[in-house]
C-alpha cells in the first residue's frame, strides 16, 4: 500500500499522541501501584503488545502460525444448543514451525498432531473457551475419529485435553508444560524430558526458562499479575507454575536449587532492563 504524505503525517501525529498517553499510563501505574518506573514501562509495553497498540499495531496482530477462531464460552453447560451458547473470539497457535517440525521428524506425524491438539485446546481454555473435537478436526483438516484417537493417546500419556465434548475434561488438566516442569523438578535434563513426553526440545527449554522467570519475578514482585505481565505469559500459566514451585519447596533438595533457578530467571529480567536503557533498537521481539 502506497502511503501519501498526509497519511504519513497522520501516523506521525498518532504516534506522538500515543507517546503522551503512554507516559501518562506509566505515571499512573507508578503512582497507583508503587511499581518502579522500569516495572511500569514493562507493564505498559505488554499492554501495547496484547492490545496491538503503537508499534505492535503496525501490520498483523497475529503472529506467524496463529489464527482467529470462534469457540464456545467455557462456562456454557454441556448439552446446551450451540445456537444458544455464548461464543468467544480467540487466538490459536495452529502451527509452530520449528517445534512442530522437530516433533514430526523425531517421532511421527500423529505426535505432531497431538502436540497441536493439546496446545490449541489449552490456549482456548486460557482464553475462557473450549474447543470441540469437531473444531479441532476442522482446524487440522482431519476427521473427528482421528482427533478422538489422538486425545485418547494423550490421556494414556497422562495428558488431559480440555475439550467441550467431555465434561470430565473441563478443568485444569495436565499439559505438556506441566509434565515438562515436573520432570525438570525431578532433576531430568531437557533432552530426557523431550524424549519422555515426545515433545520438541525447543518447547521443553522454553517451558523451563519460563518457569525460572516466573519464580524469579514472583520473588521480586510478590504479585501474580505483575509477574505475568513482565514474563509475558498468561495469569493461568503463572498460577500453574507457582503451584508447582510451592509444592516442590517441600523438598529440601529443591530448596537448595532455588537460587540456581532464580539466577536463570534473572538473566532474562536483566536483558530486558539492558534493552530498555539502550533505546528502541534493543526492543525485544516476541
Amino acid at each position: 500500500m502506497i502511503q501519501t504524505y498526509a497519511h504519513q503525517k497522520e501516523l506521525h501525529e498518532a504516534r506522538l499522541n500515543l507517546k503522551t498517553i503512554e507516559t501518562m499510563f506509566i505515571n499512573l501505574i507508578t503512582d497507583g501501584t508503587n511499581c518502579s518506573p522500569f516495572e511500569s514501562e514493562v507493564i505498559v509495553e505488554k499492554a501495547k503488545e496484547i492490545f496491538a497498540i503503537g508499534d505492535h499495531g503496525e501490520g498483523n496482530i497475529l503472529q506467524p502460525g496463529q489464527m482467529i477462531w470462534t469457540a464456545v464460552d467455557m462456562n456454557e453447560p454441556p448439552g446446551k444448543p450451540l445456537a444458544s451458547c455464548k461464543l468467544r473470539r480467540i487466538i490459536l497457535t495452529h502451527i509452530k514451525p520449528k517445534e512442530d517440525t522437530e516433533v514430526r521428524r523425531l517421532y511421527s506425524r500423529s505426535a505432531k498432531r497431538q502436540q497441536q491438539i493439546n496446545r490449541m485446546a489449552v490456549e482456548a481454555q486460557e482464553q475462557q473457551a473450549l474447543l470441540s473435537q469437531e473444531d479441532l478436526a476442522e482446524i487440522l483438516d482431519t476427521d473427528v475419529r482421528t482427533i478422538r484417537r489422538d486425545i485418547q493417546e494423550l490421556r494414556k500419556q497422562g495428558i488431559s485435553v480440555p475439550t467441550r465434548g467431555q465434561q470430565k475434561d473441563i478443568g485444569p488438566g495436565v499439559t505438556h508444560r506441566v509434565q515438562a516442569i515436573n520432570l525438570f523438578l525431578a532433576e531430568k535434563e531437557p533432552v530426557e524430558i523431550a524424549r519422555a513426553i515426545k515433545h520438541s526440545l525447543t518447547a521443553v527449554e522454553r517451558y523451563i526458562d519460563t518457569f525460572c522467570r516466573v519464580v524469579y519475578c514472583q520473588r521480586r514482585f510478590r504479585n501474580n499479575l505483575k509477574t505475568a505481565l513482565v514474563v509475558g505469559v498468561s495469569l493461568h500459566t503463572v498460577n500453574t507454575y507457582l503451584a508447582l514451585h510451592t509444592d516442590a519447596c517441600e523438598d529440601r533438595a529443591y530448596r537448595e536449587k532455588i537460587a540456581e533457578i532464580e539466577a536463570r530467571g534473572r538473566v532474562y529480567y536483566k536483558n530486558i532492563d539492558f534493552k530498555k536503557k539502550h533505546g528502541p533498537s534493543g526492543r525485544r521481539n516476541t
